[in-house]
């Protein structure tokens, strides 16, 4: 599992390839578990250069704009201690891998470039596909180095992070970014150290050992436990609670006939999002509220 972000740790459904990077909208949180998918070289390392430095955006807007008008930039594959990053140069984006050989995310030649949130300092890498899809990560010295040395560029450009927000988890401590606007709609969970990673596996295993009548295998657990950080589902005594933008719903693992599901619109999403965070001791009190 990826220690930067959740990646290829449960591989199945991430996998969706980089042709469907336009993701389509969907209701509950249980019906958004099941998206989110996945060169050539010949070295092009003459990007505009200002005071004696280019940044990866400058590089890649030389790149495209050089020679014949339709030339796509091409880089070479380049790996480092703990980070594989694979070019293609026809969808124009980096396949980056960690050094389990799992794959972190696809990310737009375009979109290499540093977020800073003001807050906390951190730096992210973010890469936007459309509505509801995009991968990130946390941007450490290593992957920079790493991404300069592929693009050929001294620096890569840094940004104020904007329309995004980094959130925490409050039962797991577990951080992750979510577009503003979206936060009924997703979002990416960042494992960033051992610790992380240790309290992910421990909550997939809850519901992978707690609910054996809905969750069947192991990467429907990873899947769950990556709702529940996000504030899309939560584990009760009996069964899931999922939620999204415009709805509810309750599955409970010994009987069926205690189900619910109710329809809200995205400004009660809010609300419930919101007393959610405040209240997860009273989970109970919605599942009851439900049957």
């Amino acid at each position: 599992m990826s220690v930067n972000g959740i990646g290829a740790g449960y591989p199945a459904w991430r996998d969706m390839g980089k042709a469907q990077r336009n993701g389509s909208g969907t209701g509950f949180a249980g019906r958004m578990a099941d998206a989110d998918a996945a060169g050539n070289s010949s070295p092009v390392r003459n990007g505009a250069r200002t005071a004696g430095q280019t940044s990866a955006l400058d590089a890649y807007r030389a790149s495209a704009a050089s020679g014949v008008r339709n030339v796509k930039p091409a880089y070479d594959t380049y790996e480092s201690e703990n980070f594989r990053i694979v070019p293609d140069n026809e969808a124009g984006c980096f396949d980056i891998y960690n050094k389990q050989g799992e794959r972190i995310g696809a990310f737009d030649y375009s979109d290499i470039k540093v977020r800073q949130d003001s807050q906390t300092g951190k730096q992210f890498l973010i890469s936007e596909h459309g509505t509801m899809s995009y991968d990130a990560m946390v941007l450490d010295g290593e992957l920079k180095d790493a991404l300069q040395n592929v693009m050929g560029v001294e620096t890569l450009e840094t940004e104020e992070l904007s329309g995004f927000t980094l959130k925490t988890h409050s039962g797991t401590g577990i951080q992750y970014l979510v577009r503003d606007g979206e936060e009924g709609r997703g979002g990416k969970v960042l494992l960033q150290s051992e610790t992380d990673r240790e309290r992910y596996e421990a909550l997939a295993e809850t519901y992978f050992n707690k609910y054996p009548n809905l969750i069947h295998d192991k990467n429907a657990a990873y899947i769950w436990a990556d709702l529940e950080i996000k504030g899309l589902a939560q584990h009760t005594k009996d069964g899931i609670v999922s939620m999204g933008f415009n709805g509810m719903s309750y599955n409970d693992n010994t009987d069926y006939k205690n189900n619910w599901s109710v329809l809200f619109s995205e400004n009660t999403y809010k609300a419930v999002f919101d007393w959610l965070q405040n209240n997860r001791g009273s989970i109970e009190e919605i599942m009851l509220a439900g049957v």
